[in-house]
């Protein structure tokens, strides 16, 4: 055989034959199969699944709504329990000054009564005191009046014995 017997054998290769048609044949059965059979199932798990993913974040969107509600409420029920605890603080102060001064009172009026009663005691005991001080220095002062003008006792004594004999 000679080459160019080769070529006209092989034919031109810009022009088709048999085996062409046939793999085109076979490739747009299964392209069709494909497209028929095997689509579909793919096409109807990603349409649930992009439901899913939908739905999800429907889901998602909805609990942070919920979410976004209750902290808003313990927000609100936080500042609530605050202003009523800052409340109760302020009452209890003013009670504890209320109670305090009550007992400033007392302690002052039983200061007072005490004070007092001291006082009316210490001038009592006083007045105690300077009798019993009348008492015992009045004869020492007489005695040492008797003893600078130069009288005895017994010019004394008789002068003391004259005077009440006159007044009887």
């Amino acid at each position: 055989m000679s080459p160019r017997t080769d070529v006209e054998a092989e034919g031109n290769f810009l022009i088709p034959n048999g085996t062409f048609f046939v793999e085109l044949l076979i490739f747009l059965i299964v392209l069709g199969v494909i497209w028929f059979f095997v689509v579909p199932p793919v096409r109807k798990v990603l349409a649930e699944r992009e439901a899913r993913v939908n739905e999800t974040t429907a889901t998602a969107k909805e609990a942070a709504e919920i979410f976004g509600e209750a902290e808003a409420r313990y927000e609100s029920a936080l500042a609530k329990a605050r202003a009523e605890a800052a409340e109760i603080r302020n009452e209890a102060r003013t009670e504890g000054r209320a109670i305090l001064d009550e007992m400033r009172g007392q302690a002052q009026q039983e200061v007072d009564g005490i004070v007092a009663e001291s006082t009316a005691q210490l001038r009592a005991e006083s007045d105690q005191v300077a009798a019993e001080l009348r008492e015992s220095v009045e004869p020492l002062a007489q005695g040492l009046a008797d003893k600078i003008l130069g009288v005895d006792d017994r010019a004394r004594t008789s002068a003391g014995q004259q005077r009440g004999r006159g007044s009887e």
